[in-house]
């Protein structure tokens, strides 16, 4: 009978703790990512404001009113249009810049939380 050398394959604590590597990645990975869709319907609902016939010519009360209806179709969360949205025209002829900064907080386990910060801009009526 011939004996191995060496031996070939994982011990039970070493596929324990890949196990639980694993394991830890996919719950934050589970934890984050309504977060990130929540932010890529906040990105698609800005594009949507942008390719508007008349949005070179919206005012703010405007603007928030339609990202409002906006983000009530499209179930936005985390984001507050009152304090979050910035509407400015860096030039004075030029287009205006819609901005939506926002952070998210996401609880992981017991105290430790992950801050996510988002910072989307648009502008309106550019050519």
């Amino acid at each position: 009978m011939r004996v191995r050398g060496k031996q070939l394959g994982m011990t039970f604590w070493s596929l324990l703790v890949t196990a639980a590597v694993a394991a830890f990645f996919v719950l934050i990975a589970f934890k984050l990512a309504p977060a990130y869709i929540n932010n890529a319907d906040v990105k698609t609902d800005l594009a949507g404001l942008a390719s508007q016939p008349n949005a070179a010519t919206m005012t703010k009360s405007d603007i928030h009113a339609s990202l409002s209806r906006r983000f009530e179709i499209d179930s936005v969360s985390y984001v507050d249009l009152r304090t979050d949205l910035h509407v400015a025209r860096p030039q004075a002829n030029g287009p205006q810049v819609v901005q939506i900064a926002y952070e998210v907080r996401v609880p992981l386990v017991y105290n430790v939380t992950a801050l996510l910060d988002f910072n989307d801009t648009v502008q309106l009526g550019a050519k």
